[in-house]
């Protein structure tokens, strides 16, 4: 129900915040949430019965979490592919989105439980550190795609595969093509 909200509260802001900004925040935001209950864990794995607070206190990052994540990159996972990949490969481009998210929620499903087994609170700095470089790579390499056109991504990625999917549809409907911004030939 929690992610439900989140994911609601996206639909409303992903258009007015952008997409880049959401999985930014939402890579520190999980970050953080996974860095708070690692501390936690890691002070009183042992001591919860006589320190109830701080078990409050790691349920709530959880729920932070939950929260970070429905506004961010639950939907974003969907929402960028599809906004990405000219008309083309679209169909390929989000079947291979979608494939990889459902592949990594099952590994993650499978790997998490043998992990808290294993190194205990070193999980929750595992996941912590995976949501910082998701942070740190939409930063550094996720452009914006709030209110771009496909012809514009394709500028953004140096690829002109819409341009030429509307030209060979001008063409088609007997209109004059239209050139390149990247040709240096202006039309008269």
């Amino acid at each position: 129900m929690l992610q439900l909200v989140a994911v609601t509260v996206c639909f409303f802001i992903i258009d007015k915040v952008g997409r880049r900004p959401l999985a930014i925040w939402g890579g520190i935001g999980g970050g953080t949430a996974w860095g708070i209950m690692a501390i936690l864990v890691g002070v009183f794995n042992t001591k919860w019965a006589s320190n109830p607070a701080a078990g409050w206190a790691a349920v709530a990052m959880a729920f932070c979490f939950i929260l970070i994540y429905g506004v961010s990159y639950a939907p974003l996972g969907w929402a960028l592919p599809a906004e990405v990949f000219p008309n083309a490969s679209r169909s390929k481009g989000v079947a291979l989105a979608t494939a990889t998210v459902w592949l990594f929620n099952f590994i993650v499903g499978v790997a998490t439980p043998p992990m808290i087994e294993g190194i205990g609170f070193g999980v929750y700095i595992f996941f912590g550190s995976w949501c910082f470089l998701a942070g740190a790579w939409a930063f550094f390499l996720v452009p914006e795609t709030k209110g771009k056109t496909l012809e514009q991504m394709d500028e953004v990625f140096g690829d002109y595969a819409a341009q030429e999917e509307l030209e060979v549809m001008r063409t088609q409907l007997g209109m004059r093509p239209q050139a390149h911004k990247s040709d240096k030939s202006v039309d008269v």
